[in-house]
């Protein structure tokens, strides 16, 4: 899901800063941002998918766009390129975008989701952190999402947190504390670099079952929650659960008709702790094929 927003009305548009970025609110004045990567620490793309949310019950606009070029390489990422009748439409570079949101009766709040860099993660962090901190941001909040060996009936978030403070405050959101040692995502190095600038960082990750290949709406509704109360705003996720409840009775009746899947599920039933995240999935259910073939059949009976 892409986060589609409007340029705000009545502002100057298309402003080049010196550090090539392009700005289309100005002055961008926000003390709070909520930020993601697309890519590795976004499994199931269950953060976008989240910003999409967002997008919907927020009065949102495009705030700036920060053309990646020097942060990626064509092995991680490419430009996508839009042809139409044997020609050239447009070409869309990696970019990072950020969205000023303002809220009814709340303080402005900026979002931000675009590619993890793959290369050049200190001067990315950055130059990354200087925008914010010329925008007056001095909280921000880190969103991912890792696959895991958890069950898709389970909803876990598990909270990175800079000091005791950001202990106490990711624990009342409902998260919880895990050990891990392994690769990292950008924002490890985000957080470190802000603790250095005294600006407030939290990083929540949401676990994604890693035998799952299909949206998680549970799960999003549960970081949604879980944002309005770090923003102190109430969105609104019934339709969330009412599709999940659709997807589950989906899931379940693959998993009664796959011996593989089953064998995965009943080896993650016998593991007695929660272990580090796993970084890719193995056994994965092809939802969306399960439905097609299903659908099929039930046309071959009429």
């Amino acid at each position: 899901m892409t986060c589609t927003m409007q340029p705000l009305p009545g502002r100057k548009a298309g402003v080049i800063s010196v550090m090539d970025i392009q700005t289309f609110v100005d002055p961008i004045r926000i003390r709070r941002a909520v930020l993601g990567f697309s890519g590795w620490p976004d499994a199931g793309k269950t953060i976008q998918h989240a910003f999409g949310e967002l997008n919907t019950v927020l009065q949102c606009h495009s705030a700036a766009a920060w053309d990646l070029d020097g942060y990626w390489h064509t092995e991680s990422s490419r430009p996508l390129v839009s042809v139409h009748h044997g020609r050239i439409k447009s070409l869309d570079w990696p970019t990072y975008r950020f969205s000023l949101c303002t809220p009814r009766q709340s303080e402005p709040i900026l979002l931000g989701m675009g590619p993890e860099p793959s290369i050049h993660w200190r001067p990315f962090a950055r130059k990354f952190l200087k925008f914010l901190e010329g925008w007056g941001c001095r909280e921000i909040l880190l969103l991912g999402s890792v696959y895991d060996d958890i069950f898709h009936d389970e909803v876990l978030l598990t909270g990175v947190v800079q000091d005791a403070e950001g202990y106490n405050l990711v624990r009342d959101l409902g998260c919880s504390q895990i050990e891990y040692s392994g690769p990292g995502a950008i924002h490890a190095v985000i957080m470190e670099m802000a603790a250095d600038l005294q600006m407030k960082a939290y990083s929540i990750w949401s676990h994604f079952p890693s035998y799952l290949n299909a949206s998680h709406e549970l799960l999003i509704a549960r970081i949604l929650r879980m944002m309005g109360d770090f923003l102190k705003l109430e969105f609104k996720t019934d339709h969330l659960p009412r599709s999940w409840k659709k997807r589950e009775k989906e899931i379940e009746e693959l998993i009664e008709n796959d011996e593989e899947v089953r064998q995965v599920l009943d080896s993650i039933r016998q593991a007695d702790t929660l272990e580090a995240p796993v970084h890719t999935p193995a056994t994965v259910i092809q939802l969306d094929e399960f439905i097609r073939r299903r659908q099929e059949r039930l046309l071959k009976k009429e």
